[in-house]
């Protein structure tokens, strides 16, 4: 074995969380310093690109998925109904069209190719939005929470679309071999096997999935807050990403997001998410975003660069802007949204960030585009996660929104405190039961309350004796 591989590592995780703690310290995400990193490093030839780094950036990718899945909170979209929806929906129309139509500057590319650059303009990545929103206390106002609702939307919409875009037919896949089965012409039917695949694949994701929530729910009751709750989460996480590339051709992403849904909203979904969270911060997301960096082919990069692409990646950025803040503010204004309101959910669903990394990384290992067209896509990311908290910032001073209730604000900090620290304090006893802890604390303290009685009794009973004259 060469170890080698390990100071690899140690240069990548070193360089990574430095220029990580840079960018957080510039309000900007720490998902550009990793990706900084690893251009730093693959142009200056310090990392080459290797199995190794592919296998542990595979993992990596598929936990921050498994994971963005945990935190979809599917009663949020129930709450806000059919508003967020249709921005949703218009923010993921616009983007394509929008993307399909800037591509149009490249020469020489092929309709999927095209179509696929709005797919990357689909993804939203609204975590500096959020922060945003929370420093100026209006997060859990009216356009908070449309954004925040639409945000999910659009990461299921997405991953279902990368999914079509992305998907394969071949033999060994379930859906081409029920095709053959009844007398299908393969090469007449390809893109039929295609949809086919995907929708099999969901059916039998969330069917299974159904089952694994009900099992879930049963082992959170008997073994609450133990490891073997993530254990059972990874398992999941890499058992759905396996099967969705290997029997269905779907891309290994969408399964991990979809294990992810199928273990949210449950009692025990948050101490799950932050033990796969640890792993996935600490060693394998900034090696995924990294490995981005240092694949990238740079003499090629050198050598294609031209005014043309040049005027694509300008042109792609601004779109991809624009897109979102017309797209949703404009199914924002079809529920009667106050102007300022409409422009204040566009503004906030235009970041971008990790997602749209993970989109354009898996349309490049499908073959769909190349590597030249990262640059544009990492200057969206940079431009877009420094645009979209001045403009809001802006916006909510010119257009305040009606002060919160005090009260209710005081008593979620209250209870987000509380489950903190609770929170803290069993992650510290490393999944003891804490109820059964409280349960003998509880017995201790009455047995001490009925010592100290007896004591005291039998003290009264001495003090009532007459005294003895001497």
């Amino acid at each position: 074995m060469d170890y080698t591989f390990l100071l690899v590592l140690a240069v990548i995780l070193f360089s990574t969380k430095l220029l990580g703690i840079v960018m957080k310290k510039l309000g900007l995400p720490q998902v550009l310093g990793f990706l900084l990193a690893g251009i730093i490093l693959g142009a200056t030839g310090l990392v080459k690109k290797s199995t190794e780094l592919t296998v542990f950036a595979t993992i990596g990718v598929n936990l921050i998925m498994f994971s963005a899945g945990l935190e979809t909170n599917i009663k949020e979209i129930k709450r806000n109904g059919a508003a967020s929806v249709l921005i949703t929906s218009l923010g993921v129309i616009v983007p394509i069209l929008l993307g399909f139509g800037v591509s149009w500057i490249l020469p020489d590319l092929s309709m999927k190719e095209r179509w696929f650059f709005g797919v990357i303009l689909t993804a939203t990545s609204v975590g500096i939005t959020v922060a945003c929103l929370k420093e100026l206390g209006v997060l859990h106002g009216k356009v908070g929470a449309s954004i925040i609702t639409a945000a999910v939307l659009d990461d299921i919409i997405g991953i279902v679309v990368l999914a079509f875009f992305t998907a394969e037919a071949k033999d060994e896949h379930i859906g081409v071999k029920l095709i053959k089965a009844f007398g299908g012409d393969l090469s007449k039917l390809a893109g039929f096997a295609v949809l086919l695949n995907v929708v099999l694949f969901f059916a039998m994701g969330i069917g299974l999935g159904l089952l694994v929530h009900y099992a879930f729910k049963l082992l959170s009751k008997r073994f609450p807050h133990t490891r073997r709750l993530s254990a059972f989460g990874l398992i999941l996480c890499f058992l759905y990403a396996g099967v969705a590339e290997k029997f269905f051709g779907v891309a290994a992403i969408t399964g991990s997001f979809l294990a992810g849904m199928m273990l949210s909203n449950m009692q025990e979904t948050g101490y799950v998410e932050r033990r796969i969270d640890i792993s996935a911060y600490m060693l394998f997301s900034p090696i995924f975003f990294a490995n981005i960096g240092i694949s990238l082919d740079y003499a090629s990069l050198l050598d294609n660069i031209s005014g043309r692409l040049v005027l694509f990646s300008l042109a792609f950025v601004v779109c991809g802007m624009l897109a979102k803040v017309i797209g949703c503010g404009l199914g924002a204004a079809m529920f009667k949204y106050k102007p300022n309101q409409c422009l204040k959910v566009g503004v906030g669903m235009m970041v971008r960030g990790e997602v749209c990394l993970i989109v354009a990384q898996t349309g490049q290992r499908a073959g769909i585009i190349d590597s030249q067209y990262f640059p544009a896509i990492i200057l969206l990311i940079v431009a877009s996660s420094i645009a979209t908290p001045l403009i809001l910032k802006v916006l909510f001073k010119k257009y305040p929104n009606e002060p919160l209730d005090e009260d209710k604000i005081g008593a979620i900090d209250t209870v987000v405190k509380a489950n903190a620290a609770m929170s803290e304090v069993r992650e510290f006893l490393g999944g003891v039961d804490v109820q059964n802890i409280e349960v003998k604390a509880r017995s201790q303290r009455e047995a001490m309350q009925k010592s100290q009685q007896i004591v005291d009794d039998q003290g009264s009973a001495s003090s009532d004796k007459p005294t003895e004259n001497k």
